[in-house]
């Protein structure tokens, strides 16, 4: 569900700001429709909304707004009172087709000025522009909005089937499909909708939260193992940013960089993939050139940022090694690194990798940290992934069997557990044939007593690709890739 609002008085203090700075941007937006630019109440309210943004943005380089299900988010907390009461915000943003508004350091009111009469006018239109563009064309510096997809706003009407992010997970690959094909014919290539998608994963994970994430690598759909990986790591590095405290542009570099730090495996022929023997010694020296590969693919295009082909010519260096050519790994390299090994080795088969546990793939990663990944970042990994990980078949104390689908960040060894063969009772007013959610129980919740846990995990059984616990998953996907649980 969505991240809750913090409770300390420093918390509760920048709550308010937050508050306060929708309303008057709320204020904003009726008043440009009403006055002209020059009127006084025009400029009092955006003086005195910078003054507040400039309080917000005096310990963080950026804050945003989220507009997700026609609902305001505020600092990742769906807000129902905030929704009623800035009307004309919330028109404009659904209109715009506004998901995620980033607000930099350094605004400046005549950025602000710009940005709300672009967005007034462009939400008279018909059929309006992409936001971004239409603030880009305003001159606007220091604001960054994520646009909603056609097919998610069309996809909110009763007669629609709903979008998830299973379908995301869909378009997101194939976008990297595209891309990676552009890339690997020549030096020519759209990167616009692979940025897109990143901006989407950055705000779905900022506004929504990162939970469902691991799910979705497990359940989704990719059109073949390489386009599947990328874009799982960069499902895992968005997540490993937002809880490192990464800025929106920070996280979009990132994701960026994962979709394309495999671009190398392009050159590796598709047939040694579905064959079910070891690759040979020859193969092998073939696929460990990837990461050179993917360099000298993505240094020759003139629109891909030299980081990015650094990083993907890197991602397999050990981060924490020390080297003599002058090379020093970063933030990116050292999330990219950890996101990538925990990803192969969930997924790996006899072509490349010793299979692993689940359940022991941590451990592995947790002995090597500060030698061959970075400590900081296989914290934050095991907060993500837990003990049990998301995929896990396991055994409760009470002997009933279930599918491990949510981790839990505060308390990594209480996961969320999928009861197989259990249904829920339906919703109420729920049309005939509609689908019962199953049976999820949070390992976290108290017992009868209110001194100790009503549930725990006795044992790992095996993982998700047990016949019954896959079509149980496969049956109740819709609801488990949700954010309701």
């Amino acid at each position: 569900m969505a991240r809750k609002a913090r409770k300390s008085r420093a918390g509760l203090e920048r709550w308010k700001n937050f508050v306060e700075c929708l309303r008057l941007m709320n204020f904003a937006f009726t008043n440009v429709r009403l006055y002209p630019p020059a009127h006084a109440s025009v400029t009092e309210t955006l003086t005195a909304l910078q003054a507040g943004l400039a309080s917000l943005l005096e310990e963080q380089e950026d804050v945003g707004y989220g507009f997700m299900d026609e609902m305001l988010y505020v600092e990742g907390a769906m807000s129902l009172e905030e929704t009623q009461k800035n009307e004309m915000l919330v028109e404009r943003f659904a209109r715009c087709r506004v998901k995620y508004l980033t607000i930099e350091k350094g605004i400046e009111r005549a950025d602000l000025l710009k940005f709300f009469v672009a967005l007034n006018d462009e939400s008279k239109k018909s059929q309006a522009d992409p936001p971004s563009e239409v603030i880009a064309r305003a001159g606007v510096e220091h604001m960054h909005v994520v646009e909603a997809e056609v097919a998610d706003t069309e996809s909110k009407s009763k007669l629609a089937r709903r979008k998830t992010l299973l379908d995301w997970y869909e378009r997101a690959c194939g976008v990297v499909k595209d891309v990676q094909a552009q890339l690997f014919k020549g030096p020519a290539a759209d990167l616009r909708p692979l940025y897109r998608v990143a901006d989407d994963l950055m705000a779905t994970v900022r506004t929504k939260g990162f939970e469902p994430l691991p799910l979705v690598a497990r359940l989704g759909a990719a059109p073949d193992p390489h386009i599947g990986h990328a874009v799982n790591v960069a499902m895992l590095c968005c997540s490993l940013g937002e809880l490192h405290g990464l800025n929106s542009g920070q996280l979009q570099t990132l994701c960026a960089a994962a979709f394309l730090h495999d671009m190398g495996r392009c050159v590796i022929p598709p047939e040694w993939t579905k064959t079910g023997a070891p690759l040979s010694l020859f193969e092998r020296s073939v696929v460990h050139q990837h990461a050179s590969w993917g360099f000298l693919l993505l240094a020759r295009c003139p629109e891909v940022p030299p980081q990015l082909a650094v990083l993907a010519g890197r991602h397999h260096d050990d981060p924490c090694a020390a080297r003599t050519d002058g090379y020093a790994s970063d933030v990116f390299h050292r999330i990219l690194h950890a996101a990538d090994v925990y990803d192969l080795a969930t997924f790996s088969d006899a072509r490349y990798w010793r299979k692993h546990r689940p359940d022991r793939i941590l451990r592995h990663i947790m002995r090597r940290r500060a030698v061959t990944a970075d400590a900081a970042v296989v914290k934050l990994l095991g907060r993500l992934v837990g003990w049990y990980p998301v995929g896990a078949l396991v055994s409760l104390d009470d002997g009933r069997r279930g599918v491990v689908v949510r981790s839990n960040p505060t308390h990594p060894g209480r996961p969320k557990v999928c009861l197989l063969g259990e249904e829920g009772a339906l919703p109420e007013g729920a049309p005939e044939g509609f689908e019962a959610p199953p049976v999820v129980v949070d390992c976290l919740d108290p017992d009868a007593g209110g001194l100790g846990f009503a549930h725990g995990v006795a044992a790992v059984l095996g993982t998700d690709t047990d016949p019954e616990a896959r079509a149980w998953l496969e049956r109740k996907k819709d609801y488990l890739v949700g954010y309701g649980i």
